[in-house]
């Protein structure tokens, strides 16, 4: 039903389409112009970058989103994360997708803490982050210039310690393509 799958070459066009998407974009730190050019030369970096990880979300066999890893820190056990669903109609699973990659880095990658950054005005991702336990670290007052004007940033984390009580996610578990 639900799959995490390696990103292809195949995909790029689709994950521009959705990266340029107005209802993505305007919850992403940057903006990104449609430029296939450039989307391959993000392909060729991230595909040897040991700091991030990124998948395509599969949901009944239709790719409907992506979902990564970035800033991985191995020593120190922890990395900041973000995912979006760029097809419409999917959107209302949106909430059942961060606890498999929670599970993933908890279990699998053996981390000690996630980080979730959030712009200002995406009030219902703050409200999920709480719900699966986040604890809100602080924000940077207008720190994101985007259309026209400066936007806060708020910052959360959360410990595995804190993932692992929470019993009722640990069920959410499935593997992610290497």
């Amino acid at each position: 039903m639900l799959k995490f799958l390696k990103i292809k070459e195949e995909d790029l066009e689709l994950i521009l389409n959705w990266r340029t998407l107005p209802e993505v974009t305007r919850y992403m730190v940057t903006d990104i112009e449609y430029n296939m050019e450039n989307q391959i030369k993000w392909y060729q970096k991230i595909r040897t970058d040991e700091s991030s990880k990124y998948w395509m979300i599969s949901y009944q066999d239709n790719k409907i989103g992506l979902i990564y890893l970035t800033d991985i820190d191995y020593k120190n056990k922890h990395c900041t994360w973000g995912y979006y669903i760029g097809e419409n109609a999917y959107r209302s699973i949106g909430g059942i997708i961060p606890p498999y990659l929670y599970n993933y880095v908890f279990h699998e990658m053996k981390f000690n803490k996630i980080i979730a950054e959030v712009i200002e005005g995406n009030q219902n991702i703050m409200k999920l982050h709480e719900l699966h336990g986040y604890r809100f670290v602080g924000k940077y007052e207008k720190h994101i210039y985007k259309y026209d004007k400066y936007h806060d940033f708020f910052i959360y984390e959360l410990h595995c310690t804190t993932w692992n009580s929470l019993n009722q996610y640990n069920k959410f578990v499935i593997k992610f393509e290497e």
